[in-house]
């Protein structure tokens, strides 16, 4: 198939190592591998060229450098506006560009990764009669209004439900938003809930380790970003819980708000912690490699609508897993035979598992091999991609 990859969010950097370039990276990768011909339209082209396949910018308007510079010695509301403005403003140029596209060569479909304030995509396929397919991570519009004091929510809202209307066919990244976005009013039917998946070559349990510590220590891990909602003050009182014993040591990998509590346990406890910050991708299973126990620490947030890439990195490479009880995570992690389901935001119950595994050599391996064989079979992204492209006749 040829298909035309989408992403007109300027925050989804290829040349970062968050979660959505490398997702953006991964599906791009699997589709190439699974024989069909891409190429990718976004604006943040930076080592694009690693891809493998064609890339074309989506120009910004001159106005939105122009806005973001004046906005510069702005309050924090005025720049929260310009930044909202920004992304209104990149319509028109997702419409030009993508028509451009569109006459040059016509895809079979359009792939696009859902962006704020985002629906050229979907409006300009629909005027063509291109399918269109929006990827869903999460309810921007949503989490703007409640986690990031978004400017222009209303304007979100609006622009969220006409890119939902506009598409051929919605893909949720879990069974929770799928609820969410039926509860805002799409049709159940136009949706279809395709995971996140990992990248199987990639994270594997054999190769390369870096441990921080000697053979004798039990490395308790974490790898992503470091913010709030990923529950790390639970795993930073589980490990203070931990700290009678020497064996334990923590290994933390990736950056992030949470970050400054992590430096106070590593104060408190020297020698026992070790914060990596950012490292590049092909780093990253050296060091899920080195640990015994990775931990996915949730709260109880209200809404776990997330399909966590990382807890499917530490199967992948064969890690025993300690996961919160939320979400997907509970189709995911089959307690006792994938990993060790605890209750959302609970320090003890965490260091407790953790306890137990770290007691039990057999079970740990026993928890880490079925995890692994499990991704390979079911959650590769080259599964996933069966399931996008197939929705393009369930769209037709």
């Amino acid at each position: 198939m040829r298909i035309c990859y989408v992403c007109a969010d300027p925050g989804v950097a290829l040349s970062r190592n968050n979660g959505s370039a490398r997702h953006l990276r991964s599906v791009v990768r699997a589709l190439v591998d699974g024989g069909h011909e891409v190429e990718l339209l976004a604006s943040r082209l930076e080592n694009a060229e690693e891809l493998g396949v064609p890339v074309h910018p989506i120009p910004s308007p001159q106005m939105v450098p122009d806005l973001l510079y004046e906005a510069g010695d702005c309050s924090a509301p005025e720049r929260t506006i310009a930044r909202a403005l920004r992304h209104i403003l990149l319509n028109p140029a997702v419409e030009r560009a993508l028509e451009q596209r569109l006459a040059v060569r016509r895809p079979d479909f359009v792939y696009e990764r859902y962006s704020p304030f985002s629906a050229a995509g979907g409006w300009t396929c629909r005027r063509r009669r291109v399918p269109h397919i929006l990827e869903v991570n999460a309810p921007l519009a949503w989490e703007g209004a409640r986690h990031r004091g978004q400017a222009l929510p209303e304007a979100a809202g609006m622009l969220e439900r006409a890119a939902f209307e506009a598409t051929s066919r919605i893909i949720a990244v879990s069974d929770e938003l799928r609820e969410q976005l039926v509860e805002g009013g799409v049709e159940r039917s136009r949706i279809q809930v395709v995971p996140n998946g990992v990248e199987a070559e990639v994270f594997t349990p054999e190769g390369p380790v870096r441990r921080p510590c000697s053979d004798g220590s039990m490395v308790v891990g974490f790898a992503g970003s470091l913010k709030p909602w990923h529950g790390l003050e639970f795993l930073i009182d589980a490990f203070r819980d931990l700290s009678s014993d020497p064996r334990f040591h923590l290994l933390v990998v990736g950056d992030g708000p949470m970050a400054g509590p992590l430096e106070e346990l590593g104060a408190e406890l020297p020698g026992r912690v070790t914060l990596t910050g950012t490292v590049p991708l092909e780093d990253v299973p050296l060091y899920l490699r080195a640990m015994d126990v990775a931990v996915a620490p949730y709260p109880a947030l209200e809404r776990f609508y997330f399909s966590p890439l990382k807890v499917l990195e530490y199967m992948a490479c064969g890690c025993a897993v300690v996961a919160s009880r939320i979400g997907q995570l509970k189709s995911l992690v089959r307690h006792g035979e994938t990993g060790w389901l605890v209750p959302p935001g609970a320090s003890s119950e965490i260091s407790v598992a953790i306890r137990r595994l770290a007691a039990d050599a057999n079970l740990r391996r026993a928890l880490g091999t079925q995890a692994a064989a499990r991704v390979r079979d079911e959650h590769s992204w080259q599964r996933r991609i069966e399931s996008i492209t197939g929705t393009v006749a369930a769209a037709a």
